[in-house]
């Protein structure tokens, strides 16, 4: 009985395969349905999880009734299968065309049995295929293939591709099939005419006109969109590459990377300013973990990856979906003309995608997602108007905010070049008084050497020289022209010399002062007067700062692998309160400002330290603590590279041109007190200060006729009728400057050759420099010593005792020219007197005033200036030149005595030799002897 059960269930099982393998699905083409006809209803589907089975072994299997009209096929590595049959009871039709509805899927192989139903032929396609045209429209797998009228075949369809997809399945007569391509087209022109307009617009919008970040990243977003588009219709992939697997990846990335740029427009446009911070964590995750599938997908195409990739898109679009939707109901400010055709493009780019997973299966869910897709680019053009208007309404007041800051920046230049000229000026002003203050009390200090207040005064006027200079550079930093002027020094020796000066400062106060060099000389490139005020400034406050048996340091050390200078100053002091240390470089601060505070000062001092570091490029650092002592530390920097651009050796080269006689020849002045100087010796005063020319006039006028002019443009006339030997000119004056007033008496040939000392409150190089360039001789600052002034005039007048001696001879001697720097014009001048001298060489009677008329003097202007030049009256200078020319002529043995006298101006013979004896010492005829021999 048993064996008789088993027996008929075998048998029922055989049956039922054989039904399966011979009775597939039938399909039954009438003339009463409207083809394309939907056949995914009626075939049957078959999973093979090996991937591996072929027809004939497909044929064994079971296969399941599809119960719906799609099919949505997972991600994965299995194949499918789908059988149906076909019968045509159509009376005419045998050219039918079966149609994939998905251009995404990567394989199909299409098998058809013959009318017996027993052999099959075998069509092929795959992402790319040779019946593909690379245009920009989607093309669904087909199959063409024939079906007679009443013929009955078989079909099975091979499906492997790892991407999930979501299709339907038709069959279509000839006539259904073309029509159905021509509507495709259509459709599909009009979607590519939108899409190609929407990038057009976006990129010419964004590269040439509107220049808002939001619209931009939205550009951006919207190239990546379009390139979504193209790779879910499967159309760029093959217009790249004919490769299918590299076409296939191409589609990948276009559609997988839209969340990327949906991430960066939400990134900057919304969470980085606007949302708690783990927001942009979130997106910062969304845009890595998208390159990463990219990547992935690149070099391992799985199926797992193209499923990571879908994942992503849906959640993080519902993710920003519902940003936007939390920001709506926080009434947190969006973009809203960028956000809501943004937010129309997330829905459409969801639905899309979210039918592959299965969760929604609602039917028109494609026709809603192309809805929003268009709808998307018609609200976009509909709010691009009134972007516009916010552009244009940005650019007015970014136009008018770019006024105000221009005119507010002409103003703080206005108000800066202000301040520093009122700094100028008030220490301009303050130094000349300062002046009448210092001069009479040197005097008085050395009438009376042995009063106590000497000291005292003298204590305080250098103080207050000091405020003058410091109110002075921080004017100059505020203005931005205080440079470095950088030249190499021996450190260790600059710093030895600088330090020393403290020494007595430390013993008379009762302070331990040590002093830390390296021992070997170091050279280096620095700015001596800034470094100077630096370490000065440093070392004054400290101490200042420290008390009776307390203790100061100074030490240098050098980094030779970044080239600093280190130098440190400390000390046992009072210290400084934590809080207060981080203000300690801000003008005017004082540690303690109380009214009743121990330790006086302006606050001015570590400011200017501060600024002075920057200006040379270095770093200073401070560590205290309260009553036990500070420390701080400066680096600066030493090397050449660094101030290749700022080295001025050339200018301390020109200065020191100028200058270095001061020295050499001081000593002599001072031993030899008795130069001759003739008692009609004229000197200029040149300043608009009363006072300081009453002063001058003090120190010179036992010595020197005193003229005094009240500005430049009265010092020029002065100089012009005077003829003045020696020239002292304030630098800043009314009406003309000292610059004007020097460059003007220069380069006139009237005055070129007058020495000219410049006074001024203008200590720095760069005014030196520009006096120098413009011809004075010398520079004194305010206030200024009677002493020095005295040697810089007397050395002066030495330089022209030399220049006479020059100017005297026709032939001009080496060591002279490199001993004095000779004047241009000046040079000229003497030419051109003798070229009118040697024109008129035979005439005897020619006039001083003759040659006062040829060389576009006065006889008095002329007088002078030979006078100045050579150390000769006209009439010696004449007959000099004429005695050079016949002694010229008598080497040459160009005639006899008489001759030569008369040919060179002299009417007299007993003259000319007792002159020409006087000169050389022997007759004429003695002369061309011993020359001729």
């Amino acid at each position: 009985m048993k064996t008789n059960k088993l027996c008929f269930k075998l048998i029922l099982f055989l049956l039922c395969q054989i039904g399966y393998v011979v009775y597939a699905q039938e399909i039954n083409l009438q003339s009463t349905q409207k083809f394309p006809i939907n056949i995914s209803t009626s075939v049957e589907v078959f999973r093979d999880s090996s991937a591996k089975l072929t027809l004939e072994q497909v044929k064994q299997k079971p296969f399941l009734k599809s119960p719906k009209d799609h099919f949505i096929f997972p991600y994965s590595d299995d194949v499918f299968w789908v059988r149906f049959t076909l019968k045509n009871n159509l009376p005419t039709n045998k050219n039918w065309f079966f149609v994939w509805s998905n251009p995404l899927v990567e394989q199909l192989d299409f098998y058809i049995s013959d009318s017996t139903q027993k052999n099959f032929s075998h069509t092929q396609q795959k992402l790319i295929t040779s019946k593909r045209d690379k245009a920009l429209i989607d093309q669904d797998p087909r199959f063409p293939f024939e079906l007679n009228p009443h013929q009955t075949k078989i079909v099975y369809v091979k499906l492997s591709s790892k991407r999930g997809h979501y299709c339907s399945l038709y069959i279509h007569t000839n006539d259904s099939f073309y029509q159905t391509r021509i509507n495709d087209y259509s459709r599909q022109s009009f979607s590519n005419g939108l899409v190609f307009f929407r990038l057009f617009l976006v990129l010419i919008l964004s590269i040439f006109i509107i220049r808002d970040i939001a619209f931009k990243l939205y550009s951006f977003h919207t190239v990546l969109k379009t390139l979504a588009y193209w790779g879910l219709m499967n159309i760029l992939g093959p217009i790249i590459s004919d490769n299918p697997d590299i076409a296939k990846k191409i589609d990948f990335i276009c559609y997988n990377s839209i969340t990327m740029g949906s991430a960066l427009f939400i990134l900057f446009t919304l969470a980085r300013k606007k949302l708690p911070i783990w927001h942009t964590y979130i997106i910062y995750s969304v845009i890595f973990f998208t390159l990463f599938v990219d990547t992935m997908v690149c070099i391992t195409y799985q199926w797992y990856w193209l499923k990571a990739g879908l994942y992503t898109i849906i959640l993080s679009s519902l993710y920003f979906i519902g940003l936007y939707a939390y920001c709506i109901i926080k009434q947190i400010p969006i973009s809203k003309y960028y956000a809501i055709p943004f937010i129309l493009g997330l829905i459409s780019y969801f639905l899309i995608n979210v039918r592959l997973l299965g969760w929604i299966e609602f039917k028109p869910l494609f026709d809603i997602a192309t809805l929003l897709f268009v709808a998307e680019i018609f609200v976009f053009v509909f709010f691009l108007g009134r972007i516009f208007k916010v552009e244009e309404r940005n650019k007015l007041i970014a136009e008018q905010k770019l006024t105000f800051n221009i005119e507010q920046n002409n103003r703080l230049k206005e108000l800066d070049n202000l301040k520093t000229t009122f700094f100028t000026n008030i220490s301009h002003e303050l130094r000349t008084p300062l002046t009448l203050i210092t001069g009479p009390f040197q005097q008085l200090a050395e009438k009376y050497p042995s009063e106590r207040l000497i000291p005292l005064i003298q204590r305080n006027t250098d103080r207050l020289l000091t405020l003058i200079n410091q109110l002075l550079d921080i004017s100059k930093l505020e203005a931005g022209q205080m440079r470095p002027e950088i030249s190499e020094q021996n450190i260790t020796k600059y710093f030895r010399t600088l330090t020393s000066s403290f020494t007595s400062l430390a013993e008379s106060r009762g302070i331990k002062f040590e002093i830390e060099f390296d021992k070997k000389d170091t050279y280096g490139y620095i700015d001596k007067d800034k470094t100077d005020k630096i370490i000065t400034n440093l070392l004054s406050n400290a101490f200042k700062f420290t008390p009776i048996d307390g203790s100061v340091k100074i030490s240098t050390k050098f980094d030779t692998s970044e080239q600093l200078m280190i130098v440190e100053v400390s000390d046992t002091g009072i210290g400084i309160e934590p809080e207060k240390l981080s203000k300690i470089f801000d003008r005017f601060f004082q540690v303690d400002d109380s009214h009743n505070r121990r330790f006086e000062g302006t606050g001015i001092g570590l400011a200017l330290v501060k600024e002075l570091v920057e200006v040379l490029k270095g770093q200073i650092t401070v560590k205290s603590q309260k009553n036990i002592g500070t420390t701080f530390t400066t680096k600066l920097p030493i090397d050449f590279a660094t101030w290749k651009e700022y080295i001025i050796e050339n200018a301390d080269n020109l200065i020191s041109e100028k200058t270095n006689f001061t020295n050499n020849n001081s000593e002599k002045i001072n031993s030899a007190g008795g130069t001759c100087i003739e008692n009609d010796n004229i000197l200029l005063v040149v300043d608009d200060n009363e006072d300081i020319r009453t002063y001058i006039r003090s120190i010179f006028e036992k010595e020197y006729k005193i003229v005094e002019a009240v500005n430049g443009k009265d010092g020029v006339e002065k100089a012009r009728t005077q003829i003045p030997d020696i020239i002292i000119s304030d630098l800043m004056m009314p009406e003309m400057d000292g610059f004007e007033f020097c460059k003007i008496l220069k380069a006139d040939e009237k005055t070129s050759h007058i020495p000219i000392v410049m006074l001024t409150a203008k200590a720095n190089v760069e005014s030196r420099i520009e006096g120098f360039q413009l011809g004075a001789d010398d520079y004194l600052t305010k206030p200024f010593n009677s002493h020095e002034m005295q040697a810089r005039v007397k050395n002066l007048l030495v330089i022209r005792e030399k220049l006479k001696k020059y100017y005297q001879q026709s032939e001009k001697t080496e060591v002279i020219e490199a001993e004095i720097k000779i004047n241009l014009i000046d040079e000229r001048f003497i030419q051109k007197v003798r070229e009118t001298i040697d024109a008129n060489l035979a005439n005897s009677q020619f006039s001083i005033e003759q040659l006062a008329d040829e060389v576009s003097l006065s006889t008095t202007q002329l007088r002078r200036k030979i006078k100045a030049l050579s150390n000769l009256t006209i009439v010696e200078f004449i007959r000099l030149y004429r005695l050079e020319k016949a002694a010229h002529l008598l080497s040459q043995n160009a005639g006899n005595v008489s001759e030569i006298a008369f040919n060179v101006g002299f009417d007299s013979l007993s003259y000319f030799a007792k002159v020409f004896q006087e000169t050389y010492g022997v007759l004429p005829s003695d002369y061309r002897s011993v020359t001729v021999k």
